[in-house]
């Protein structure tokens, strides 16, 4: 299992997250995965949003270390209309902008799924939490492929 990005403590979820998914979807072999892409955007999604036209998906899942005030590695559905009101990691863009261009350009349905980080502080690990969190995402998402 990978530690996702090692500067970022819990905001590196999302290499994690790919991680992880990526080495349970190539041992699958009662389903197709052709169709599923793994995109690691880490700070800036806007700067592959030409790919995302290209790669014209149905369906697109963002997942990232969302500030919401609860307890470390839950997991929430972040509607667009309220994402702007939660602390979402470190984009350089707001994450809303992004999803409404996609939406509107490309005609994919966008989930945000954020995850509650305990630490995002410069350490080289990701919490207990946040592993666990990702663990009980990734079996979900191989069960939707």
């Amino acid at each position: 299992m990978g530690i996702g990005n090692p500067l970022r403590g819990d905001d590196g979820l999302g290499p994690l997250l790919l991680d992880v998914l990526y080495d349970k979807l190539v041992h699958l072999t009662h389903k197709n995965t052709d169709n599923v892409y793994l995109l690691n955007s880490e700070t800036t999604p806007e700067n592959h949003t030409l790919e995302i036209r290209n790669l014209k998906p149905s369906h697109i899942i963002i997942v990232d270390a969302v500030e919401f005030d609860t307890t470390p590695g839950k997991i929430i559905d972040i509607d667009v209309d309220q994402i702007d009101t939660f602390n979402v990691s470190t984009h350089t863009m707001p994450v809303s902008f992004i999803i409404n261009y996609i939406e509107k350009t490309v005609g994919s349905k966008v989930l945000t799924i954020g995850i509650q980080p305990k630490q995002m502080n410069l350490i080289n690990t990701i919490s207990d939490e946040i592993k666990e969190s990702v663990e009980e995402l990734t079996d979900l998402f191989v069960e939707l492929v």
